[in-house]
């Protein structure tokens, strides 16, 4: 046999307790919240630096930057999304000239300028939400007066329709409305000037006047009173002499025409009447 020799490695001493009392690892290696015996602390007082989403220690010293969109919950202050701070711009000047125009009733525009500013007023950091909500309520309120309006104008020309029989004639004598008027009718007595309302009745009561034509003056825009007066009278002649009737006794030939408000709502219509001297 080979003499030969032995090597006994020495093994280094455990090292003692910082703090007696507190049981130790055992020799296993310092984890990541433990500082290495005898070396230096890790930064941060002993916590290793926070990874990626995590906010940084108390006091914003260290770490990573917040995630893309911010941690959950945060909400960046004004001035950091781009954005102005409230109130910063003054007053929205489309929201006060659409609020004084809403006053007035100059609805399309205040409407317009109302909703312009209702979309700058957050980008410019302005004031005037208000003036421009109010000021479309209040041309919202002109629309629906509006409307009222010219629904009760038109049920106006709408009344009084006279009964009829079966062929058409009137039945019973009532007032009624010039637009109303139909070939045949017969009516007590007409007299000159505006005429709004004319009493209609049957034919074989002694009578004013009978119509013998109804006729449309040209559409389009109010001509003015001569020239409606003058298309009514030559279409009333032109008809008359057309019929190539001569009346019982002296008559006279009067129509009806339209008045500018009647020629706004749609009337166009001119009435011929035979009336007796």
């Amino acid at each position: 046999m080979v003499p030969g020799r032995v090597y006994i490695p020495i093994m280094d001493p455990t090292p003692p307790p910082q703090n007696p009392g507190q049981p130790q690892s055992g020799g296993n290696p310092p984890g990541p919240y433990q500082a290495a015996a005898g070396g230096p602390p890790p930064p941060g007082g002993g916590y290793p630096p926070p990874g990626p989403g995590y906010p940084p220690p108390q006091g914003g010293q260290g770490g990573y930057p917040p995630p893309p969109g911010g941690y959950p919950g945060y909400h960046p202050y004004p001035g950091q999304s781009g954005l102005p701070a409230p109130g910063s711009g003054g007053t929205s000047t489309p929201a006060i000239i659409g609020f004084i125009l809403s006053i007035f009733g100059i609805v399309l525009f205040s409407i317009i300028l109302c909703i312009v500013a209702l979309s700058q007023i957050p980008k410019r950091g302005q004031r005037g939400k208000g003036l421009a909500i109010a000021g479309l309520i209040i041309s919202g309120l002109w629309v629906v007066i509006g409307g009222l309006l010219v629904i009760g104008l038109i049920s106006t020309y709408n009344d009084n329709e006279p009964k009829r029989d079966a062929s058409g004639q009137v039945t019973t004598t009532v007032d009624t409305k010039p637009n109303k008027l139909r070939v045949g009718d017969c009516v007590t007595g007409i007299e000159e000037g505006v005429v709004k309302d004319i009493k209609v009745q049957p034919c074989d009561q002694p009578n004013g006047g009978k119509v013998f034509a109804v006729f449309e003056l040209p559409a389009g825009d109010w001509p003015g009173l001569a020239a409606v007066q003058a298309a009514a009278e030559k279409g009333c002649t032109d008809r008359f002499k057309a019929l190539k009737q001569t009346p019982d006794k002296p008559s006279d030939v009067f129509f009806l025409h339209p008045i500018e408000n009647g020629w706004t709502l749609g009337d166009r219509s001119a009435t011929c009447l035979l009336v007796p001297e």
